[in-house]
């Protein structure tokens, strides 16, 4: 998954959030382990990121040949929200089957929570990375930038089972951009 994380980086997709796909692996297990030993854990593919305005339309027609297997959701500073997903309804994207207990699901996405991580999301590009730098100073105009037009997108592969197909979507948009390949 690092490999996977830093040739997206390098190519524009800026992530800050990611798991990958897990079916059924135990509970003790040292990476994705949690909870009483004894158990199994599960978690859908889930990516989280900032993009540019340019790739949004291209990512939105990828993602058309995903559907319904990839749930999205795209929301730019403004709120200015793009989605696939019910507007009400969490998605489960990391639960645990213990013994003598109920199904433990800790993790969600959530389209309404998601709206709220987005101010919090944008504002941490100008309270805390631009601070940084000087006023006028190449770094802080890039942050400022992206504070302003790029989207935060949050992307779900619904089948767990199967390989992720995430990677493969961004793939998909490098390749609908003629981006030069990641050596």
């Amino acid at each position: 998954m690092k490999d996977e994380l830093q040739k997206v980086n390098r190519r524009g997709i800026l992530t800050i959030n990611s798991q990958p796909n897990i079916n059924g692996r135990p509970s003790t297990d040292p990476i994705v382990g949690w909870g009483p030993s004894g158990g199994y854990v599960f978690q859908k593919a889930y990516l989280e990121f900032f993009t540019a305005s340019e790739n949004v339309s291209v990512l939105l027609k990828v993602l058309k040949n995903y559907e319904p297997r990839v749930n999205y959701q795209i929301v730019n500073v403004h709120g200015k929200n793009i989605t696939n997903a019910h507007e009400l309804q969490p998605n489960a994207v990391t639960w645990g089957i213990f013994p003598g207990r109920e199904i433990i699901q800790p993790t969600v996405v959530d389209p309404v929570s998601f709206m709220y991580w987005k101010d919090e999301a944008f504002a941490l590009w100008i309270e805390q990375w631009a601070k940084l730098y000087e006023e006028e100073s190449p770094s802080r105009i890039i942050i400022q930038y992206i504070h302003d037009n790029y989207y935060l997108v949050n992307l779900v592969d619904n089948d767990f089972p199967l390989e992720n197909c995430l990677w493969q979507v961004l793939d998909d948009i490098f390749e609908e951009l003629n981006c030069p390949k990641e050596q």
